[in-house]
């Protein structure tokens, strides 16, 4: 699906590891304390659109997915150039890929767990939950 494939994607192309994951339904305290609850779990454009968090400042829909890709590697870095068309125009594609993205990218009833060294990128992790991070000294 088209969540799964846009983290799995970012993963991949982000070799210095500056983007975190997280689970809107899983974040809904962070989302509200950012001003951006209306995207959380329960909120009126509830898990409706990616979001970005950087600093104190909250992106959405286009303009997220264009912040993300500014801070990958290239070449998908020098895509963040369509920042300069305006937002409505932008948001205006986002919203149809938006509503097809089940017909072209299929749905999935839950998003994977990530395992290895990708579920170290995602918000929630912890390490003291990780078997692998344990350190191979033992006391």
């Amino acid at each position: 699906n088209l969540c799964d494939g846009f983290v799995n994607f970012v993963y991949r192309g982000d070799s210095s590891g500056r983007i975190r994951f997280g689970a809107l339904q899983k974040h809904t305290d962070l989302l509200r304390s950012k001003g951006a609850g209306r995207y959380a779990e329960g909120g009126e454009e509830a898990l409706t659109t990616v979001v970005v968090i950087q600093g104190g400042q909250v992106y959405t829909r286009s303009t997220a997915a264009l912040r993300v890709l500014a801070v990958m590697d290239q070449p998908w870095r020098t895509l963040a150039v369509f920042s300069v068309l305006p937002p409505a125009l932008r948001d205006a594609a986002y919203k149809v890929v938006a509503e097809y993205r089940y017909a072209i990218f299929g749905q999935k009833a839950q998003c994977m767990k990530p395992s290895g060294d990708f579920k170290r990128r995602f918000l929630e992790y912890d390490p003291r939950e990780d078997e692998d991070a344990r350190s191979p000294f033992k006391p």
